[in-house]
């Protein structure tokens, strides 16, 4: 497992997610977001071009890889929340992303000395390169237990 002490400012870390089909735009849009941009093609083209998937299932996207990549062997106490969470662009059909995180603060709590915060900037990008999603986010890190004073 990883701790706080295992990271620095600055570290990057780099993920990749694989396209969504039209169909599984769909089937989540019809539970979870059924706008007609996500559901009616015809709709979607005249808008946007094309179908989209919801900003939902898009946010869900990317961060499937960084749980299952790098938090699943982190200490992870709970996230913190989202700041200037932002869609930039839609995602089309078919279209993979490359994810990039940085670290941004990896900082003991002075209360809790067993813990800290790990503060990330994550971005993703489509096969343009153009970005897509952008998010500010952290997470409640334990330290490791021999370094606690």
């Amino acid at each position: 497992m990883k701790y706080l002490e295992d990271f620095t400012p600055r570290q990057v870390f780099e993920f990749k997610a694989p396209g969504l089909s039209k169909e599984q735009i769909m089937e989540f849009a019809s539970e979870w977001d059924p706008q007609r941009l996500h559901l009616d093609e015809d709709y979607a083209r005249d808008v946007h071009g094309g179908l989209i998937a919801s900003g939902f299932q898009t946010m869900l996207l990317v961060f499937r890889p960084i749980m299952r990549e790098l938090m699943a062997d982190v200490e992870n106490i709970g996230g913190l929340g989202f700041d200037s969470l932002r869609w930039l662009r839609p995602l089309y059909p078919e279209q993979p992303l490359d994810i990039r995180i940085e670290l941004t603060t990896v900082k003991r709590s002075r209360s809790k000395p067993d813990r800290g915060v790990l503060a990330y900037r994550l971005e993703a990008r489509n096969p343009d390169g153009e970005v897509i999603f952008t998010t500010d986010t952290g997470a409640m890190i334990k330290c490791r237990p021999e370094e606690i004073t």
